[in-house]
């Protein structure tokens, strides 16, 4: 039995990064007044919500990132929100994992949305680990998120 459900894995996960995907970060603070703006909340809900079928060509993965200090603080800020498929919390802007993921990616404030585009190789145990992380786009600050949102968020 362990082996059918650890082949059944194995298929669905090679299924699910069988092509490149699209991954948004979205780094975002309490402490951050556009951040906290009713239409930059309201664009983000329509990314979650939007994004994959605009550039259905990739599968899509959005992660929150918080800035903020506070632990109780980041978990009020993401329940702004509805559904993520990560989370990253904490450290300001020392914050090692997300940035490692992020390839030391300069984040100059926030709100701020950077897209990268990955592409998937088999690793160890049948995972899949990222082969090349390409840049894509960066929208800084509450206006130019909701103007880029309303604008059906292109990515040229």
């Amino acid at each position: 039995m362990k082996t059918l459900l650890t082949i059944t894995f194995l298929l669905i996960s090679s299924s699910v990064f069988a092509q490149d995907q699209l991954t948004v970060f979205y780094f975002g603070a309490t402490d951050c007044g556009p951040c906290n703006r009713q239409d930059v909340i309201e664009s983000i809900d329509v990314i979650r919500a939007d994004f994959d079928s605009l550039h259905s060509e990739f599968e899509t993965k959005l992660v929150m990132v918080t800035m903020d200090e506070n632990m109780d603080e980041a978990i009020k800020y993401i329940q702004k929100y509805d559904y993520w498929d990560e989370t990253s919390m904490g450290s300001r802007y020392h914050n090692e994992l997300i940035l490692a993921h992020l390839n030391k990616a300069d984040i100059p404030g926030v709100p701020h949305i950077m897209i990268f585009k990955d592409s998937f190789e088999d690793g160890s145990y049948g995972t899949q680990t990222i082969k090349n992380r390409e840049f894509v786009k960066s929208i800084m600050g509450g206006d130019e998120i909701v103007a880029w949102v309303n604008a059906e968020m292109k990515l040229d």
